[in-house]
């Protein structure tokens, strides 16, 4: 991972040395962000309730999110998998240490282009037990969608081998949540598998009205 690395000298955000601006979190701690980049990202750690089902989600979607998030997915900037957790890096991996870590469905077209799952390299950071079973089942851009329309999602995703959640600790785990129709039909999914226990997971949200239901 790049914080063990040279490249930690380096943000890898904005490129500039995590150094350069004395900090006492960064004299402790091994990051690759400088404190400038994180400034620029809103912590909330919210913790709710999802459909009765723990969630925790950890920024707030700015602006400064957002073009981060796009750099990551939209410019193929594949470095930038290391930045979303690694501040919460010790914490989720000691937590989600026995859980099988399930992960909502990218386009499968557009991940061919790309060369790599985005939300599968943000949590190999702390995870190895990484299920991949839900799928869209054609193409489907919720961002192209208004709130209404984005409900049509419960007829695109679908799971194969379920079987593997049976009686397992699951944490499902989304980069966004919007409208919440994507993290309902997944949730539907799994809870349909009978796994042990379930929680939630998501990088950012910036409507918090859709989640405490």
């Amino acid at each position: 991972m790049y914080f063990n690395n040279q490249i930690s000298q380096y943000c890898l955000i904005c490129h500039k040395p995590v150094r350069k601006i004395p900090s006492l979190y960064h004299l402790i701690h091994q990051v690759c962000i400088c404190p400038g980049c994180i400034n620029k990202l809103e912590f909330i750690h919210y913790h709710g309730s999802f459909e009765g089902i723990p969630i925790h989600i950890i920024y707030r979607y700015n602006d400064f999110f957002k073009k981060l998030l796009f750099q990551y997915k939209g410019q193929y900037d594949y470095a930038l998998k290391d930045v979303f957790l690694q501040l919460d890096y010790s914490r989720l991996k000691r937590k989600y240490k026995h859980f099988s870590i399930v992960i909502a469905p990218s386009d499968k077209e557009t991940s061919k282009i790309r060369g790599f799952i985005p939300n599968k390299e943000i949590v190999s950071l702390f995870a190895s037990d990484i299920f991949m079973g839900l799928y869209k089942n054609k193409p489907h851009k919720q961002a192209l969608l208004d709130f209404k329309e984005r409900g049509s999602i419960k007829n695109v995703i679908e799971m194969k081998g379920g079987e593997n959640l049976y009686h397992k600790k699951v944490l499902l785990f989304d980069d966004v949540i919007t409208s919440g129709s994507t993290l309902s039909k997944c949730l539907e999914l799994v809870r349909d598998k009978h796994p042990e226990e379930i929680e939630i997971l998501i990088l950012a949200t910036k409507v918090f009205d859709k989640i405490n239901k």
